[in-house]
């Protein structure tokens, strides 16, 4: 026997007091229950408190002792949300979160309970908070957890009714099992010495957006100059290797002195150019792993890898509505087809195989390694994300070397775009997809229809004012959809301010 000891925190009285007992009775039945008046602080002999439910005109921060005192001792414990009256009675879960893996990303009809208790928003929101949502309601977090503790969770639904069991509760129950199990054990012998440092990344300690990936428990300020040393090492090796199979296989280019008089469009050019930009994919990997001693995956996604279902979506949809608008475009603008260039077959090819391994190379470093090394640094998520994204941009406008300011303007557009999907979604699944379509669409096409050398910017190309506002609206269109599309496939929470998070550490 462990003695499992629970709590009911509150006045017997209030109404969902007798649903909690017989919760309890059905989950631990041989475990010791004992009733604490409210505002009660915990000893160290109980192994989990269930916070009851005040009356709708109670005082909110009736339990607001109690769960502080759990928390410094690590109690578990469940307790109630207000702020939930006369919203939608529809809650979603979190993507990535225990509650997503245990009811789906289908919202769920809970009405709120009559709790005049403390707003989910007074949790999460203030700076330096360690609280996170599950789920929510319209906008208002509706289930909340505390990062670091066994077991802290509030609701703004009833745990149990005559319906049945909220499935939060056998994990609370489960914690603490948990922490009885521990208060009989005997101490813990120190451990042996080991023989040097462990070589395992280090792992999540609380679920963090994309931005903040790198941002762990054990971050320090010097990593992300050391991600950003290793990869950049890294591409400029790969760099040297491909520039010297480049001289292999077009010896012409130790005649050449300027390098505008090199030719874009020639096949081995082309290919040589995308394998460098793609080079930035293994660059950023290794600046992950070596710098932020972190797992590689994490770079594409807060899950730890590629979401290959989300990403054949994103393409499926980007592909139909990007591509129109791109073949729309060429047709409005009056250009008529010119003869191809005289290795098209050979730059078909090389476009198909290595276009999308480019694209995705711009991703990973301008909006995968440059975002989450500027997070690392920056510890408020908004500023954070203002920062990083100004900095993407600037960087990705700037590589493409047209000073022209519609030029930069449209480019521009197009990295906030991917900044924002990137945050939003949790990944770069969505930027890649928009990148690589676009650059697919727009070389396949150039090269099929004539003009495939204006498919790339130069230090000569300009535009109009027209032109780089209507790529800029076209790109928040599709971002639009692509974020519509990303709430109904459950990858992005609901609202325009909440970032998906990596699933709970267990």
């Amino acid at each position: 026997m462990t003695g499992l000891r629970l709590a009911l925190v509150g006045d017997p009285n209030w109404a969902g007091t007798a649903h909690a007992r017989r919760a309890l009775q059905a989950l631990a039945p041989d475990a010791q229950l004992h009733q604490l008046p409210t505002g009660s602080p915990p000893t160290v002999e109980l192994d989990g408190l269930w916070l009851l439910t005040p009356p709708a005109s109670g005082d909110p921060t009736a339990h607001d002792a109690t769960i502080s005192w759990a928390l410094h001792l690590g109690i578990p414990f469940v307790g109630p949300l207000g702020g939930s009256q006369g919203g939608s009675p529809f809650v979603t879960a979190v993507p990535g979160s225990r509650l997503a893996t245990m009811l789906g990303h289908t919202p769920r009809e809970l009405p709120g309970a009559a709790a005049d208790a403390r707003t989910g928003l007074e949790y999460v929101t203030p700076v330096g908070t360690a609280w996170f949502a599950q789920a929510h309601r319209d906008d208002m977090p509706a289930v909340i957890t505390a990062a670091g503790s066994p077991f802290a969770t509030l609701l703004d639904h009833p745990l149990a009714t005559d319906a049945g069991l909220h499935p939060l509760l056998v994990d609370f129950i489960d914690a603490a099992r948990r922490r009885a199990t521990s208060r009989h054990l005997p101490e813990p012998a120190a451990p042996a010495p080991t023989a040097g440092p462990s070589f395992a990344p280090f792992a999540d300690d609380e679920p963090r957006s994309y931005l903040h990936q790198m941002r762990t428990a054990r971050y320090r300020w010097w990593r992300p100059l050391l991600a950003l040393a290793a990869g950049l090492a890294t591409f400029f090796a790969i760099s040297m290797f491909l520039s010297v199979v480049w001289l292999v296989l077009d010896p012409s280019l130790l005649e050449t002195t300027d390098a505008a008089a090199i030719d874009p469009t020639d096949p081995v050019t082309m290919l040589i150019g995308n394998l460098m930009l793609a080079g930035l994919i293994p660059a950023t990997l290794v600046a992950t792993r070596v710098g932020h001693w972190r797992p590689m995956g994490k770079v594409w996604s807060v899950t730890g890898r590629i979401r290959w279902g989300w990403l054949l979506r994103a393409a499926l949809v980007t592909t139909l509505v990007w591509g129109a608008y791109l073949a729309l475009a060429w047709i409005l603008s009056g250009e008529e087809p010119t003869a191809r260039p005289e290795h098209w077959g050979w730059l078909l090819l090389i476009t198909l195989l290595t276009t999308p391994l480019q694209a995705a190379g711009e991703e990973v470093a301008f909006r995968g390694g440059l975002m989450q090394g500027v997070g690392a640094w920056i510890g408020r998520p908004v500023l954070a994300l203002v920062v990083s994204t100004v900095l993407s941009a600037a960087t990705f406008a700037l590589a493409h070397t047209s000073l022209d300011p519609w030029i930069l303007l449209d480019l521009g557009g197009m990295a906030i775009a991917c900044c924002y999907l990137t945050w939003r979604t949790g990944g770069l699944e969505a930027a890649i997809v928009l990148h690589v379509v676009n650059n697919l669409v727009i070389t396949i096409g150039l090269t099929l229809l004539g003009g495939i050398q204006d498919a790339y910017v130069t230090e000569e190309t300009t535009s109009t004012a027209g032109g780089a506002g209507l790529g800029v609206l076209a790109t928040a269109v599709m971002t639009a959809i692509l974020l519509w599309l990303a709430r109904r496939s459950g990858v992005a929470p609901q609202g325009f301010g909440r970032p998906a998070l990596n699933p709970e550490s267990r």
